[in-house]
């Protein structure tokens, strides 16, 4: 590539902001005569040289002024809480620096219709954020500090360790926007990829792969273009380094609120984003009015069958924060409450999906919605969620859940009394489980919610009784639909019969207690009898098929426990 460029900058008070950089000088003028018959106050045209040694030597080939009285854009950093350590330039480059600056710097990227990958790999796109007023000092400052606060550190020497590692990036970043790259017409990036890797060069494969992929992305001007491109290059998705190239610059685009809502289309309410936002996290999304669903068609495989990992994850990242924000779910009062539908997808019978940082979105929101503040704020907030799940299975995970996640600290006591609540009517399970589900589904989730309980946090002693309430139930739920007389039917042969009833005590539906021993009894009093072996094979007359029927009996006992 060219070591000459024509950058255009229009005038911003006493400063000069890029606007954009050309290759060709008539393209830049052309560009800066359309910009003067807007309201902007000046416009320059300015040659770019770099020389051999890395030093720039600018020219300015055209200064005009314009109408003025340009309505100056509101382009700040947005507020963060939180912000990774970064030292170098590869930490900037990981997928949770890449979350926050797109956070830090979202009016930014909205506005010049960019992603961090697309800064960051792109030296022009990168040298224009770094000369766009104070921004980027700014956002330095800012994240400085949190650096500080956590570390206990020096704010000034995180304010250098940032600086420097910006600009060990843009030094990669200028020194390969000279190399000439394979372009993707008609190539996946797994071809692309192994086409710059032939061309040994000096910088990482993946990084230039990169630098690749973000300029033909730069040059598309919508997120949902963008996204169709990513996803026509993916190519081969068993090639996982590629396939992770893309899961970060699919990330990266869905990081924007203006992507999603061009994505998913215009939505009623906040609620019902925040629902479709899970829908596409979990790769089952059903677009608005408005929305791209030939790409959503493409995109929900990938999320479902977990190929996107790091945007699944930026996604429910992305669900965490707006479930924490004061937004109110609802337009209206009198509209239907849009929780019931985010609590359906989010609390599974294997827990809470996103596990510890969306179960304490989902307290906070229970807090503001009960308008509960100071230190009773979580356990208030998990009643409130408690309260909205149904059947008991569903409070039991969620109040599980909680007690792994920490959320509820100093309040055990009452999150254990909650727990007894949701088994305290286990009567034929109908208040525990869903009331269309099989039998064998009902038992199936109790002795799964006994699992989970197991594995919990949990003291020994709640688990023990809690235990005792869900395995009580199931051995009252056996003998009220007569679960083993159904098993052991006299109709049947004694073969048919035992084989079932023991197979049935290995199924994984029983919990180690009364509802097993029920099971085991039965089998053991077949065992008991006179002549059972005789008696279980009295119909075969192959006396070989006699043996061996006996031998796969006893070893399916063993297999069983017994």
């Amino acid at each position: 590539m060219s070591d000459t460029t024509f950058e255009v900058r229009v005038q911003r008070g006493d400063r000069w902001i890029i606007h954009s950089t050309f290759d060709v000088e008539k393209e830049a003028v052309t560009e800066a005569e359309k910009l003067l018959k807007t309201k902007v106050s000046a416009v320059r045209v300015v040659r770019d040289w770099e020389r051999g040694d890395g030093k720039h030597i600018e020219k300015v080939l055209l200064e005009k002024e314009g109408a003025g009285d340009e309505e100056e854009k509101d382009v700040r950093v947005t507020s963060i809480d939180e912000a990774p350590l970064c030292e170098t330039d590869n930490d900037l480059l990981q997928k949770e620096s890449r979350a926050t600056i797109n956070r830090l710097l979202r009016k930014y990227f909205e506005q010049e219709i960019l992603t961090p990958c697309e800064v960051m790999y792109n030296y022009q796109n990168l040298r224009k954020l770094m000369f766009h007023d104070t921004l980027m000092p700014t956002a330095v400052d800012k994240v400085a500090g949190l650096h500080a606060k956590a570390t206990d550190g020096d704010h000034i020497e995180a304010m250098n360790n940032l600086h420097g590692a910006i600009e060990q990036l843009a030094a990669r970043a200028r020194e390969v926007e000279k190399v000439d790259l394979p372009e993707f017409e008609d190539a996946t990036i797994s071809e692309v990829r192994d086409e710059i890797r032939r061309l040994n060069l000096a910088e990482d494969t993946d990084f230039l792969t990169m630098v690749a992929l973000t300029r033909v992305m730069s040059s598309t001007r919508n997120w949902v273009g963008k996204l169709d491109l990513a996803l026509k290059v993916k190519g081969d998705e068993k090639d996982e380094a590629a396939r992770k190239l893309l899961d970060d610059v699919i990330a990266d685009i869905l990081g924007s609120p203006v992507a999603l809502k061009e994505l998913l289309g215009s939505s009623r309410s906040f609620g019902e984003a925040v629902t479709l936002h899970i829908d596409l996290a979990l790769g089952r999304a059903k677009g608005n009015r408005g929305a791209a669903n030939d790409i959503l068609e493409l995109m929900n495989p990938l999320f479902g069958s977990g190929l996107l990992a790091t945007s699944q994850e930026a996604m429910f990242d992305y669900i965490v924060r707006e479930l924490k924000s004061p937004n109110n779910l609802t337009r209206h009062e009198s509209d239907p409450d849009p929780l019931t539908d985010i609590l359906d997808r989010l609390v599974t019978e294997n827990g809470v999906i996103y596990g510890t940082p969306m179960t304490a979105a989902l307290a906070e929101r229970g807090a503001r919605l009960r308008n509960v503040g100071g230190p009773r704020a979580m356990i208030e907030g998990v009643e409130e969620i408690c309260g909205r799940l149904i059947p008991n299975w569903r409070k039991l995970t969620w109040l599980i859940a909680v007690a792994n996640s920490g959320v509820a600290e100093g309040f055990e006591d009452e999150l254990y009394g909650m727990m007894t609540d949701a088994v305290k009517d286990m009567r034929a399970l109908r208040a525990f489980c869903d009331p269309d589900a099989k039998p064998r589904d009902k038992m199936a989730n109790v002795k799964h919610m006994n699992d989970i309980l197991e594995a919990s946090v949990v003291p020994d002693d709640k688990k023990k009784e809690i235990g005792g309430k869900l395995d009580d139930g199931l051995a009252d739920y056996l003998v009220r639909e007569k679960v083993i007389e159904r098993i052991d039917n006299p109709s049947l042969h004694l073969r048919k019969r035992a084989y079932m009833l023991v197979q049935f005590c290995s199924s994984g539906v029983l919990i180690e207690g009364k509802s097993a021993n029920m099971a085991r009894k039965r089998v053991v009093g077949y065992l008991k009898q006179p002549n059972f072996t005789d008696k279980l094979v009295d119909d075969i007359a192959d006396m070989p098929a006699k043996e061996g029927t006996i031998r796969d009996f006893y070893a399916l006992l063993q297999r069983s426990g017994f």
